[in-house]
């Protein structure tokens, strides 16, 4: 039996409360049909989409393996932004600052799934929080795409990394099936 799958940095869930704060603000002010659950915010570093379980098992162990020498770090949040034209965006999303280490990270992560057989994505990594996504045709008020991030902790301690399975049908969305801590856990 088959899954999707995507791995990611999980967030505190401090911050998870205050983006959603931050997009509930924004509900019905902006043209999007889906609005992130509180529970399922995250940094997507590799999307896997339909795994079967021996595959799965595959790229459980061959991430373990890769990050043995990866060490923790931090990461900012940097500001909000959108995919797609501003008069009809499909995903609005909060920015994290760039990183060499969150770089190394993805690098990493993306070697280790191409290695197991995985075909990723191959545009660049744009790393971000999706806050909602899916134009509403139907929305018919004006609206500007809010650009600027004021939320009180800016801060993403990245000490761990995430193997989620989607339940489109569900909320929260996502669920952790595997949990790996990178080296020099804080």
């Amino acid at each position: 039996m088959s899954g999707h799958y995507f791995i990611a940095v999980p967030l505190s869930n401090d911050l998870k409360t205050e983006l959603f704060h931050l997009s509930n603000v924004w509900k019905g002010k902006l043209p999007f049909k889906k609005w992130t659950a509180e529970e399922d915010f995250h940094i997507t570093l590799a999307f896997l989409g339909p795994v079967e379980e021996d595959k799965r098992k595959e790229i459980v162990e061959e991430i373990q393996q890769s990050l043995l020498s990866i060490e923790s770090f931090t990461l900012q949040l940097a500001d909000l932004g959108h995919f797609g034209p501003s008069k009809n965006p499909s995903v609005w999303w909060a920015g994290v600052q760039k990183s060499k280490e969150l770089d190394e990270l993805q690098k990493n992560v993306s070697l280790s799934c191409e290695k197991v057989g995985f075909q990723l994505e191959k545009r660049p990594y744009k790393p971000h929080i999706t806050l909602a996504k899916r134009f509403n045709l139907a929305f018919k008020d004006d609206f500007s795409i809010p650009s600027t991030l004021d939320i009180k902790n800016k801060t993403i301690e990245v000490s761990s990394i995430v193997l989620y399975q989607i339940y489109p049908k569900s909320t929260p969305s996502y669920q952790i099936v595997e949990k790996w801590n990178l080296e020099g856990e804080k």
